[in-house]
C-alpha cells in the first residue's frame, strides 16, 4: 500500500516535470545574434545554388570547375533577383589582391580573381569591402 503511494506520486511527479518541460519548449526563443539582409540573402541564395548543382557530376576535374561555375551563377542571379550587386569599391581591391596573389602562387590573375570572387560572394563582414551591395 505505501509503495503503491509512492509510484502514484513518482509518477505525478515526473508528468509534472515532462509538462512543465513541454510548455518550456513550446516558448520562442528570440535569437541573440540577429542577421543582417545581405546575410540572410546570401545564406539563402547559397542554399538554392547548392540544389542547383546537387545533381551535377564530380568525377572529372572539370566536372569540378562546372559546378563551381554553375553554383557562383546561380548565387549571383538569385542575389540579383534580391537586389544585390557586385560591389564597384570590392572589383578594385579584388584586381591588386589578384595580381599579388597570382605572382606569389604562380596562377593566372584571372584565375586568382575567380577565387577571391567565389570566396567574397559567400562572406559579408562588418567594417570591410562587400562583394555585394544593395542595387540603387
Amino acid at each position: 500500500m505505501k509503495t503503491a503511494r509512492v509510484l502514484v506520486v513518482l509518477v505525478i511527479g515526473l508528468l509534472g516535470y515532462a509538462g512543465f518541460w513541454y510548455w518550456q519548449s513550446l516558448a520562442e526563443v528570440e535569437p541573440t545574434h540577429q542577421q543582417s539582409d545581405v546575410v540572410q540573402a546570401i545564406n539563402q541564395c547559397d542554399l538554392i545554388a547548392s540544389k542547383a548543382a546537387a545533381e551535377l557530376p564530380e568525377v572529372l576535374p572539370f566536372q569540378k570547375l562546372e559546378k563551381a561555375a554553375r553554383q557562383s551563377r546561380v548565387l549571383d542571379r538569385c542575389m540579383q533577383d534580391r537586389g544585390y550587386a557586385q560591389n564597384p569599391a570590392w572589383v578594385t581591391e579584388a584586381n591588386q589582391q589578384a595580381q599579388r596573389i597570382a605572382h606569389e602562387q604562380g596562377v593566372s590573375e584571372a584565375e586568382a580573381y575567380e577565387t577571391l570572387r567565389r570566396q567574397a560572394m559567400l562572406k559579408a563582414q562588418p567594417n570591410v569591402v562587400g562583394y555585394w551591395r544593395k542595387s540603387a
